[in-house]
């Protein structure tokens, strides 16, 4: 690695790795503004259960867990203490850029894991207003950390307030001006500006860029944001790695690599055992909580900035500031490596379990009848409950899963037909009656969750038709290998239905328009990802789109149209286009001949082209017959 020869202890090619560590942390504000602008307010709002519940239990069990097993080992009340401080934290940074980069953001886990990831945020000001008091450095009151911490609170919700109400209007003025530039720079503006009072206030850079990010999540500019800031959100993002390589002194850790490994293996198992605990508490499967356990093993950058006061203030000796340093930064290494390993750990420790909430839940009885022919719907999120409203007024026999404890409540007060439980797991889908459906539609934001599902589902019912709503365009050809009939994609739906009513103000017949997105989605919207669709569906497009429609044309009083003949309005030498039949009165007059004088109130039936008839339309709603 480039970064491990050039860093102070390597080569010393860069003797300064402060400075880098310094564009490093613009580069992760960036990253957490753009997440903040892939959530809302509101949506946040839906996971503060997680917030409060999760985090405030793992941070919680983490500390007293630590300072337990510190104490067994004579350490004094308050050293031991910190260091729970130091062990609760994880890296929101690393993290969140690992499930961005995965697209799993909106996933169970990922929304855990940032819940999880903003309590800890959330108490670093009072862990390092808390320092002096454990290092009995300080002649201040409980009383005077409260106010501070009180006083800090207001503070927060100042600035809410501002990035809520105060920056769209910015925002606004500055995307009248069509200034691509100033876009960039009111959006870094924006984002370390945030960023900076959060900090001025005790709170960490990644919380206030990611309240930034929040307050414009709902602007209609947000996507604009999301693009400009990207490139240089990714160039400094990944300076932050490079800067955690720089800081790793390897012939440190080979001086005596036993104590260390072992450290880091048993900090990380507790830490996994905790989140493990905590997410199953709160009704999740063990799948969901294995996945959030192993992404937040590590220890977090701000334990850094918690060490380096604590050290100083005489909490820690340098032998153990040494060893943490070592083990975090191994911890923060081997996360990526954890990550991507979890989904297979998870579902197969899943398959060995018998005892846990989701098989339970899974056992409510359902109308034997009503599982035959049916459609199965996986989420009960806003596209589960169209397709399930739809489905009840048809009078299709249907069966809901949802893995949300809340989403299932609320099935459940809805009257719906819904189990609580996971997809992934056979056992449920079997007692749903997988082998009778007819249709399984799989409406979650899970890429891991959905894939396993369809290869599952398939699997034990090869004649079943299977939908699948994904929001990530690299599952497209992987869902459609593993057996998936359809796949509909948010992003290309929004433009097949952005460019069917373009192709309707051009007169093209609706029939016409619905092969044209048929084509488009039987080959995996090859043509909107850049890729080239076969010669033979090419030529269907091309057909298609040269051949001759019918329209129909009201006349009007102001129409130039209004008491000319035909042979006097002269539409076919002016347009091309052709007025075959004159419906007048609800009487149709056939091949109309020249002498036939058209009405207010007639309805003319034109062939030609799609141009032609375009053109027909623009001469007849407009003065140029006259010109």
């Amino acid at each position: 690695m480039i970064d491990s020869n050039i860093r102070p202890h390597g080569i010393g090619l860069i003797q300064e790795s402060a400075h880098v560590h310094a564009l490093a942390e613009i580069g992760v504000i960036l990253l957490l503004f753009s997440i903040g602008l892939e959530f809302s307010l509101s949506r946040l709002l839906r996971i503060w259960k997680i917030v409060l519940y999760g985090g405030g239990l793992q941070v919680l069990l983490v500390v007293l867990s630590v300072t337990i097993i510190m104490n067994v080992f004579e350490w004094n009340f308050t050293d031991a203490l910190f260091v729970g401080f130091l062990a609760s934290l994880s890296s929101t940074a690393i993290v969140m850029k690992i499930f961005y980069d995965r697209g799993e953001l909106n996933t169970p886990h990922g929304k855990i894991s940032l819940g999880i990831l903003l309590f800890q945020d959330l108490c670093f000001i009072p862990m390092m207003l808390l320092l002096p008091f454990l290092a009995g450095k300080t002649d201040g009151t409980v009383g005077s950390v409260i106010t501070q911490l009180s006083f800090t609170l207001i503070a927060v919700i100042g600035i809410i307030i501002v990035v809520r109400f105060v920056m769209p209007w910015i925002l606004e003025h500055v995307m009248r001006s069509r200034n691509r530039e100033m876009v960039v720079l009111v959006t870094i503006f924006f984002s370390l500006g945030t960023a900076s009072l959060t900090s001025y206030f005790g709170l960490s850079f990644a919380l206030g860029a990611f309240i930034a990010g929040l307050g414009l999540a709902e602007s209609e500019y947000r996507f604009q944001i999301i693009a400009e800031a990207a490139t240089l959100r990714d160039a400094l993002g990944s300076l932050f790695f490079i800067s955690l390589g720089m800081l790793f002194n390897i012939s440190y850790i080979i001086a005596d690599p036993i104590p260390i490994i072992s450290y880091t293996f048993l900090l990380q198992l507790l830490k996994i055992s905790v989140v493990i605990l905590v997410v199953f508490l709160l009704k999740n499967p063990i799948r969901i909580a294995i996945l959030s356990g192993l992404a937040l093993a590590q220890v977090g950058e701000f334990s850094f900035i918690l060490a380096q006061v604590g050290s100083s203030l005489g909490l820690l000796n340098e032998l153990f500031y040494q060893n943490f340093y070592a083990v975090t930064l191994i911890s923060m290494l081997m996360t990526p490596l954890l990550i991507r390993f979890a989904p297979q750990v998870g579902v197969e420790i899943q398959k060995y379990s018998k005892i846990f909430l989701d098989e339970k839940e899974a056992s409510i009885e359902l109308n034997e009848k009503s599982l035959h022919d049916h459609v199965i719907i996986l989420g009960y999120g806003l596209n589960g409950k169209n397709v399930a409203t739809v489905l009840k007024e048809t009078g299709i026999p249907y069966v809901i899963l949802e893995i949300n404890i809340d989403r299932f409540r609320q099935g459940k007060s809805d009257g719906e037909p819904i189990i609580y439980g996971d997809g992934t797991r056979e056992t449920i889908l079997k007692q749903i009656g997988i082998s009778k459906a007819r249709t399984l539609v799989v409406a979650i934001s899970d890429p891991i969750s959905t894939n396993q599902i369809v290869k599952t589902a398939r699997r034990l019912n090869s004649n079943m038709y299977i939908i699948v709503r994904t929001r990530y365009l690299a599952e497209i050809d992987e869902l459609y290998q593993t057996d998936a009939n359809e796949v509909i994609t948010e992003e290309f739906e929004t433009s097949i239905e952005i460019f069917t009513r373009v192709l309707r103000q051009y007169h093209v017949p609706r029939n016409v328009i619905q092969l044209q997105v048929d084509l488009l989605r039987r080959e995996g919207y090859s043509m909107m990802r850049g890729l080239k669709l076969p010669d033979t569906v090419m030529s269907q497009l091309e057909s298609i789109l040269t051949a001759g429609t019918t329209d129909n044309f009201l006349v009007l009083s102001d129409s130039p149209a209004c008491g000319k003949s035909l042979l006097e309005l002269d539409l076919r030498r002016k347009t091309g286009a052709s007025i075959i039949v004159i419906v007048r009165n609800d009487k149709p007059i056939t091949n109309p001949q020249p002498d036939v004088q058209i009405e207010k109130g007639d309805i003319l039936i034109l062939l030609g082209t799609h141009a032609e008839v375009d053109k027909a339309f623009d001469l007849l709603s407009s003065n140029i017959a006259e010109k």
